[in-house]
């Protein structure tokens, strides 16, 4: 106990010293941010290397491809784009009001956790327009190509017809005529939990991003005024922070909006942080183990997010080589 009040200390005064690293919180200029990669990832054909806090962008025009290795791409506030291995998508378009990438190979997850009124999102395949109409999970296929759509509801157009996949639904996306038919949402695979993980990640990092952007003290740069994509210098990593309320990912997690983290009983999971000592439980605690590896350069470590404050090692899930993907 003695460890972790300690820990607990010295973390709280290098918040208060660091409140400015929380001004470069917010990004919604522009989709197409290329926030986690792994393995072999390229953007027309030049290898993307992972640096701490650097996130290059995927440009009108080009091709973001993965060989063996996945990427995780913040398109506009709240929704997803994870590449599964053999992959590639083309941007079309990186604007906020009419986001609109190609699935050229492979396979790719689209979580949408937020449609923002003056923000659109969609799709093509296959010569195929794909728009989602509703928060949810969607997963996209080149070859066969195919959309299935996990939870949530899309519509799919082909010339003058125009088909509406709701939850468990999948359309087949090469034949002459759209057809609707229902699939087992439960059927997943590697890809589809690596994507799970992917959202876990990201939701720690919501939990103490919610809790400074709550606190003024930190001057964090959000505005409550919209969802958006906030900077989390201690994870090394954006995440998510709704306008209002909870948003709860298909896979899980949980993402807390300011207004609401500090009224919020976060139950201890009852895991160890990675210094090794046992984790307590209490009000608004939560504890979450980091990835695999790391953040962006390497190293790992644990979250512990609450109203008094956090601890953990070199936590951070930016981005990293290798690591799990079962």
């Amino acid at each position: 106990m003695a460890f972790v009040r300690a820990t607990l200390c010295a973390i709280s005064c290098i918040t208060l010293l660091a409140g400015g690293a929380w001004a470069q919180s917010v990004i919604s200029a522009h989709s197409g941010v290329i926030h986690y990669v792994e393995g072999d990832v390229t953007i027309d054909g030049a290898a993307i290397h992972p640096k701490f806090a650097e996130f290059p962008d995927v440009k009108p025009g080009q091709l973001l491809a993965t060989g063996e290795g996945r990427a995780e791409v913040l398109l506009t506030p709240g929704v997803f784009l994870r590449l599964t291995d053999n992959s590639s998508v083309r941007m079309i378009s990186n604007a906020l009001p009419d986001t609109r990438l190609e699935v050229v190979t492979g396979s790719a997850l689209i979580e949408v956790g937020e449609l923002l009124e003056h923000n659109a999102i969609s799709f093509d395949a296959a010569g195929r327009n794909i728009a989602f109409a509703k928060k949810g999970l969607y997963r996209l296929t080149a070859s066969p190509a195919r959309l299935r759509v996990y939870d949530g509801q899309a519509q799919v157009t082909a010339g003058s017809e125009t088909l509406t996949a709701k939850k468990s639904h999948e359309i087949d996306l090469d034949t002459a005529q759209l057809v609707d038919a229902k699939f087992d949402a439960k059927d997943t695979d590697a890809f589809y939990r690596w994507s799970a993980r992917r959202a876990e990640y990201v939701a720690a990092a919501n939990v103490i991003s919610a809790r400074v952007a709550s606190n003024s003290e930190y001057g964090s740069g959000y505005s409550s005024g919209a969802s958006a994509w906030s900077w989390n210098p201690y994870f090394g990593m954006y995440t998510f922070l709704p306008r209002s309320g909870i948003y709860w990912s298909p896979f899980g997690s949980q993402f807390y909006s300011p207004g609401v983290i500090s009224g919020i009983y976060i139950p201890q999971r009852g895991v160890s942080t990675n210094a090794g000592v046992p984790s307590s439980g209490g009000m608004g605690t939560v504890s979450v183990a980091s990835p695999a590896g790391g953040g962006v350069n390497g190293g790992t470590g644990g979250l512990r997010g609450g109203a008094g404050g956090f601890s953990g090692g070199a936590a951070g899930a930016g981005r990293m080589s290798g690591g799990n993907r079962r």
